[in-house]
């Protein structure tokens, strides 16, 4: 964390949302009069409900999951951004498959937690999402990740050529096709796979609870 000092404590953790109420609220007229991140908010019910079902858990995974401590997981995100309505039904899986509670906060809404979880880089700091800090039951803090695992960072690396302006592309024909090659990615196994490291990633820091 960026502080020692955090506004997370049991009664702040028990105002976020279950997965059921977070899911149900994505759709809702509540939600959707919020600005999203270019204007009107989308409403990606079924990009979460598509993310929900193809997302299967390895036996493994549900194995190492059920062999560690009772732990809480406080999860931060807009349903609007692709590396949420991916990661979150997978963070919601494991704490499911954990036996955790889980509690769902929207980022906009919560930004004094948010500012505990900055991801910083360079020296710049951003509100990169999901977060998914793992805490012991007593609210003590354990480690949190950040956005998406380290292969995905990687995978991005290595394609980033792509998306670099070409002669007589404007900024906005790069952002399309910045968001075509994305959307294509959502159909493929890389997608997937990242699926499988973050559970792989919260696992490892679980462990670090003992």
């Amino acid at each position: 964390m960026t502080t020692q000092e955090t506004v997370v404590n049991a009664a702040r953790f028990a105002q976020g949302m279950s997965w059921e109420n977070y899911v149900e609220y994505i759709g809702s007229e509540e939600n959707l009069k919020r600005p999203g991140p270019r204007g009107e908010r989308p409403n990606n019910t079924e990009r979460y409900q598509r993310n929900i079902d193809e997302y299967q858990m390895k036996p493994e995974h549900e194995a190492a999951l059920k062999a560690l401590p009772t732990m809480k997981l406080l999860v931060i995100g807009e349903d609007w951004c692709p590396d949420v309505f991916r990661g979150m039904p997978v963070l919601a899986r494991i704490a499911e498959a954990a036996g955790w509670e889980a509690r769902f906060f929207q980022r906009d809404q919560n930004n004094d937690i948010m500012d505990e979880f900055l991801n910083v880089q360079n020296g710049q700091a951003f509100q990169s999402i999901p977060v998914a800090v793992v805490y012991t039951e007593d609210m003590t803090y354990v480690g949190h990740f950040i956005e998406r695992p380290v292969t995905a960072n990687e995978y991005r690396a290595s394609v980033a050529d792509q998306f670099k302006q070409r002669d007589g592309e404007t900024q906005e024909d790069v952002t399309k096709r910045m968001r075509k090659f994305y959307g294509e990615l959502q159909n493929t196994d890389e997608w997937d796979r990242w699926r499988h490291a973050t559970v792989d990633e919260i696992i490892e820091i679980a462990k670090k609870a003992g």
